[in-house]
C-alpha cells in the first residue's frame, strides 16, 4: 500500500498508528534519507539487515544478485527485476516463520533502485505474509515507480475532527467562527492546526485569524519552524545544520561533524527542549518540514562548510559514494576532482546495477566539470545509463544539455545511439521513423574507431527496419545493408570464435543485396552463431533473431532462440527483454496459423508487465486481433494508426492477417489485393512466406496468371532455402493450381507430409482443409469426411477459429453432423494459472517455477491449488496427464 498526501497531513501518525500492537509480527523499516537519493539500493540495504538468514536461505542466483545489488560481493551488475524477486523470496521466507510488516517513510527520499525493488515486490506478492506500507509526498516520480501499488490519498481531517483538535491544542475557548475559519484555511491539515494552536492562547489566535495574517500550511509551516529556529542559541542552530544535512540520522556522524565545527555537547538538548527533535540512538526531527526549514535558514556558505566536513568524515568511514554527494553539495563552483569522485561512486552505482544512480551521478559530475569535453561525455554517459534502465525521457533531458560540438566521432555515435532507442521506448513517431538513418549515422562515425559499437548500433538499424518498415525516413534497408558491408572485418577472440553480430549482420546484408540463392549459407551462418551463443549474450540478440531464421523459413528455429531469450531473460531478471521476445513469439505463432499459442505469448507478456507496472501500456498485436475475430474494419483502423505512428511492421502483420481471415471466410478477392500490395514490397520480415497465401486468394478469385507467378517464387525459395515448410507450402500451392486429378492428389499429400512438423499444426491443418474441400468436390465424400474432421480438431486446437468452421461447414455439406468433444468447456485458467500449471506438469518445483515466473513459492502453491479444484485433479501426475492432453 502507498499512503500519499501534503507534508503535515498525518502518514506518519497514520503509519505508526498501524504499526501498534503488532505482537508476533516482524516488522522491517527505512526511512527514505535525502543524503542516500543516489545510493543504489542504500534503503533496502537497511530494510533487510535483520533477514540475513533468510537472504542466506534463498536461491544462489537470487542471492549472488542481492549481494552485488548491495555491495556486499562481486559479480555481474545484476537485473532489477532479479534484485527484486531475491527481496521478494526472502520476505516471503521470513513470512512463513511470522508475519512480516515493511515499512518505508518519506519514499520520496528514497533511491530509485531500492523504489523500484520495493515496487515490483509489492506487485508480486498474492499468498505471503508480507505486508509493504510506503508513506510518500505527492511525487510524480513515486508514483511511476510504484505503478500499480494499491494506493490512499490522504486527505486532511474532516471539519469535526479539525475543529476538536484545534480546540485540544489552543488554550482556552474558541469561537466557532474563528475555529471554522482556521479549518478550512489550513484544510484539516493536522500539523498545520497544531502549529497554529502551538504556545497561543484563544485570544492569539482569534487576533491572527481575524487580522488575516498567514497561516502555517504547507511552506508557511516551515517559516514557523524557521522563526523557531532562529531564536535557538548559534551553537543549537549550527547542530541542527548538521544533523539536517546528515540526514541519516547517524548521531556518531553528527557529533564528529559537531566537534570539527567546535560544537559544544550540551548543544542538542536546546533543540530537544523546542520540541524540534528527538537524540536517542538516532536523530530524528518531529517532521521532514522541520528538517527543511534548518536547511532554508541558513546561508549557502554555512552549507557548503557542513556538507564538506561531513564529506571528509564519510571519507574517513570508508562511504565514499555518500562523500562524493557531499563534495558534490558542498562545491561552489567547478571542480575537476569532485566530478571525476562522482564518475567513481557512478561507476560504483553501475557495478551494483543502479543504472538510474548512475545516471544521477554522472549527471552531476557534469554539471562539476570545468573541461568542455569531459562535461558532454559525462551527460552523454548518464543518458546511456538512464535508457538501459528504461527510463528514456530522463535520457532525452540529458541529451538536450549535450553541445555536439564538444564530443569526439564515439560521442557523437553513442549520442544517436541513444536518441534512436529513445524514440523506440517513447514510441515518438517522427523520432520512431528516423530512428534507421540515426543509427547507420552512428555507425558511420564509429565504424573507425568503435567498431563493435558500429556494429551494435547496426543491430539496432535492422531492428528498426522491421519495426517501421515502409514508415522509416531518411534511409531503406539496402542502406542499411550497404554501412553492414562499410564495417572493417570483425575480429575473433582468444578462443578463435567470431563476433556473432557480424555474422548476423553480415546475413542480413546478403539478404538485403544479393540473391535469395548466395544470402541462404551466409543465412545459415547467422542462426547457427545464435545458437551457439553463450547465456551473457542471448538477450542482447533477441531482436536479431527473426531476420535470419524466418528468412530461411525456419520457424521452429525462430521459436527456439526466442524461448532461449525468454529463459535466459528470467534467470537473469531482463524483463522488459523478455517482454519484447514474448512479443515477437507471439508474433511467429501467427504467421504459422496458430493463434492460440500467439494468445498464450501475449498473456504472459500482459502478466509480466503487470510485474513491472506498465498493465495498462500494451503493445498491440493486431493481427491477433483479426484472427480472434475483431471485424476487419477495426482492424483496419488499428493497422492505420498503427502505420501513421510508424510501426510499419506491425501493421503489415495486420493486415495480412486479415487478409487470411478473409480467405478463411471465401471474401477471396479482397484477400488477394490486400496479399498482392504486401508482396509488391517484401521486407526484412519476411514478408515472402505470404505467397502460399497469396496463390490461394488468387485460385479463388480468378487470377491464376498472379497464382502461377507466386507459386513459381514459392518454388524458387523452397528450393533454395532447403526448408520442409516452405517445400510444403509450396505443394500445396502447386495442388491447387493443378488441373489433372492425380497430380494434385499427389501434391496435397506431399504436402502434408512436409508440414507433418513440430510446431506447424495450424498450416498442416489448414492444407488438409483444402484436401478435405477437394476430395468432396471428387464425391470421395468418405475420404473427404476423414480429412476434414483431422483439419477441424487441428483448426480447434490452435484457435483458427475461422478456418474451424468453414472446416465444420464442409462436414455438413457433406452429410456429417458435427459433435463437439465432450470436454470442449474444460475450466479456463488465467495465464498466472496456465503458465504454472505448464511448468508443474514438466516436473518443475514451487521454487523452480517461482524463479521462472517471478513470484514467490507461497504464490505458486496457491496457484496450483487453484489449478487442482478448477480442473478436478488432485496430484502432479494427473496434471501432467491433464496437460499432455
Amino acid at each position: 500500500m502507498l499512503l500519499h498526501g501534503e507534508p503535515g497531513v498525518g502518514k506518519t501518525s497514520v503509519v505508526s498508528a498501524a504499526l501498534d500492537d503488532l505482537e508476533g509480527f516482524l516488522v522491517l523499516r527505512a526511512d527514505g534519507v535525502e543524503v542516500e537519493t543516489a545510493v543504489a539500493y542504500g534503503a533496502l540495504q537497511r530494510l533487510l539487515r535483520p533477514l540475513a538468514r533468510d537472504v542466506d536461505e534463498i536461491p544462489e542466483g537470487q542471492r549472488a544478485a542481492l549481494g552485488v545489488a548491495l555491495g556486499l560481493e562481486e559479480g555481474e551488475p545484476p537485473q532489477l527485476a532479479l534484485v527484486g524477486l531475491a527481496v521478494l523470496s526472502a520476505l516471503a521466507r521470513a513470512g512463513d516463520a511470522r508475519p512480516v510488516v515493511c515499512v518505508v517513510d518519506d519514499a520520496h527520499d528514497v533511491d530509485a533502485e531500492s523504489l523500484l525493488a520495493l515496487g515490483f515486490v509489492a506487485r508480486r506478492l498474492a499468498a505471503d505474509a508480507v505486508c509493504i506500507v510506503l508513506a510518500s509526498r505527492p511525487h510524480e516520480v513515486v508514483d511511476r515507480m510504484l505503478a500499480g501499488v494499491p494506493r490512499i490519498e490522504l486527505g486532511g481531517l474532516d471539519d469535526e475532527s479539525a475543529a476538536a483538535l484545534l480546540q485540544r491544542s489552543v488554550e482556552g475557548r474558541l469561537d466557532a467562527t474563528v475555529v471554522d475559519g482556521c479549518v478550512s484555511a489550513t484544510g484539516g491539515n493536522p500539523l498545520a492546526l497544531r502549529e497554529m494552536a502551538a504556545g497561543r492562547k484563544a485570544e492569539q489566535l482569534t487576533a491572527t485569524v481575524l487580522g488575516h495574517a498567514p497561516l502555517p500550511i504547507g511552506r508557511r509551516l516551515e517559516q514557523v519552524y524557521t522563526a523557531r529556529i532562529r531564536s535557538l542559541p548559534s551553537g543549537t542552530r549550527t547542530w541542527l545544520l548538521i544533523a539536517a544535512l546528515e540526514s541519516t540520522g547517524s548521531t556518531a556522524v553528527v557529533d564528529e561533524t559537531a566537534q570539527a565545527m567546535g560544537v559544544t555537547d550540551d548543544a542538542p538538548a536546546a533543540a530537544e527542549e523546542a520540541g524540534l527533535v528527538t537524540v536517542r540512538d538516532a536523530i530524528s526531527f518531529r517532521h521532514p518540514l522541520i528538517r527543511s526549514a534548518v536547511s532554508l535558514q541558513a546561508t549557502d556558505s554555512e552549507r557548503r562548510r557542513v556538507h564538506r566536513l561531513l564529506g571528509e568524515v564519510a571519507t574517513a568511514r570508508g562511504r565514499d559514494g555518500i562523500a562524493a554527494w557531499h563534495a558534490a553539495a558542498a562545491a561552489a563552483r567547478q571542480d575537476e576532482s569532485i566530478a571525476a569522485a562522482l564518475a567513481v561512486a557512478a561507476d560504483d552505482a553501475g557495478a551494483r546495477g543502479g543504472m538510474l544512480s548512475r545516471a544521477q551521478l554522472l549527471t552531476r559530475a557534469g554539471e562539476l566539470s570545468p573541461d568542455a569535453a569531459a562535461r558532454h561525455e559525462h551527460f552523454v554517459a548518464a543518458a546511456e545509463a538512464a535508457i538501459s534502465a528504461g527510463a528514456a525521457t530522463l535520457a532525452l533531458q540529458m541529451l538536450d544539455r549535450v553541445e555536439v560540438a564538444s564530443l569526439d566521432d564515439v560521442g557523437r555515435g553513442r549520442r544517436l545511439i541513444v536518441e534512436a532507442m529513445c524514440g523506440m521506448f517513447l514510441a515518438d513517431s517522427d523520432a520512431l521513423r528516423a530512428g534507421m538513418a540515426r543509427l547507420i549515422e552512428a555507425a558511420s562515425l564509429l565504424r573507425g574507431t568503435a567498431p563493435h559499437l558500429a556494429r551494435y548500433a547496426l543491430l539496432l538499424a535492422v531492428n528498426a527496419a522491421t519495426v517501421t518498415e515502409e514508415r522509416a525516413t531518411g534511409a531503406t534497408p539496402a542502406d542499411v545493408a550497404v554501412a553492414i558491408r562499410s564495417l572493417p572485418p570483425a575480429q575473433a577472440d582468444a578462443s578463435g570464435r567470431g563476433d556473432p553480430a557480424a555474422v548476423v549482420l553480415d546475413a542480413v546484408a546478403s539478404f538485403v543485396l544479393d540473391p535469395y540463392e548466395d544470402a541462404v549459407p551466409r543465412l545459415r551462418a547467422a542462426v547457427a552463431a545464435l545458437d551457439t551463443l553463450h547465456d551473457d549474450e542471448v538477450v542482447r540478440f533477441a531482436f536479431a533473431v527473426t531476420v535470419p531464421s524466418l528468412a530461411l523459413w525456419d520457424w521452429e528455429a525462430a521459436a527456439r532462440l526466442l524461448k532461449r531469450v525468454v529463459s535466459v531473460g528470467r534467470r537473469r531478471g531482463a524483463l522488459r527483454e523478455v517482454d519484447g521476445a514474448l512479443w515477437i513469439l507471439s508474433a511467429v505463432e501467427i504467421s504459422r496459423s496458430d493463434p492460440a499459442s500467439a494468445a498464450a505469448y501475449i498473456a504472459q507478456s500482459i502478466e509480466l508487465r503487470r510485474a513491472l507496472g506498465s498493465a495498462d501500456d500494451q503493445a498491440v498485436n493486431a493481427a491477433l486481433l483479426a484472427w480472434q475475430g475483431t471485424p476487419a474494419v477495426v482492424v483496419d483502423q488499428i493497422a492505420h494508426t498503427l502505420r501513421e505512428a510508424g510501426w510499419g511492421g506491425v501493421a503489415r502483420m495486420a493486415v495480412a492477417a486479415v487478409a487470411v481471415q478473409d480467405i478463411a471466410e471465401g471474401a477471396a478477392e479482397p484477400a488477394f489485393e490486400r496479399l498482392r500490395g504486401l508482396l509488391r514490397q517484401p521486407f526484412l520480415q519476411a514478408s515472402f512466406h505470404h505467397y502460399a497465401e497469396l496463390v490461394e486468394a488468387a485460385v479463388r478469385s480468378g487470377n491464376r496468371g498472379a497464382g502461377e507467378e507466386a507459386a513459381r517464387a514459392l518454388g524458387r525459395y523452397a528450393s533454395a532455402s532447403g526448408s520442409a515448410v516452405a517445400a510444403g507450402l509450396h505443394e500445396r500451392a502447386r495442388a491447387l493450381l493443378a488441373d489433372d486429378v492425380a497430380v494434385a492428389e499427389r501434391h496435397f499429400l506431399a504436402s502434408l507430409a512436409a508440414l507433418d512438423r513440430p510446431g506447424h499444426l495450424g498450416d498442416r491443418s489448414r492444407t488438409r482443409l483444402l484436401y478435405g474441400e477437394w476430395l468432396r468436390r471428387q464425391r470421395r465424400r468418405a475420404e473427404a469426411a476423414v480429412q476434414l474432421h483431422e483439419a477441424l480438431r487441428g483448426l480447434t486446437t490452435v484457435g483458427a477459429e475461422r478456418f474451424a468452421a468453414r472446416a465444420r461447414r464442409e462436414l455438413e455439406a457433406g452429410g456429417v453432423r458435427v459433435v463437439a468433444p465432450a470436454d470442449a468447456a474444460s475450466p479456463e485458467l488465467t495465464a498466472q494459472e496456465s503458465e504454472v500449471a505448464r511448468l508443474a506438469a514438466r516436473g518443475a518445483t514451487n521454487g523452480e517455477i517461482g524463479a521462472a515466473l517471478f513470484i514467490s513459492a507461497n504464490t505458486v502453491d496457491y496457484h496450483l491449488r487453484k489449478v487442482f479444484r478448477k480442473l478436478g485433479i488432485s496430484s502432479r501426475r494427473q496434471l501432467a496427464d491433464r496437460m499432455n492432453r
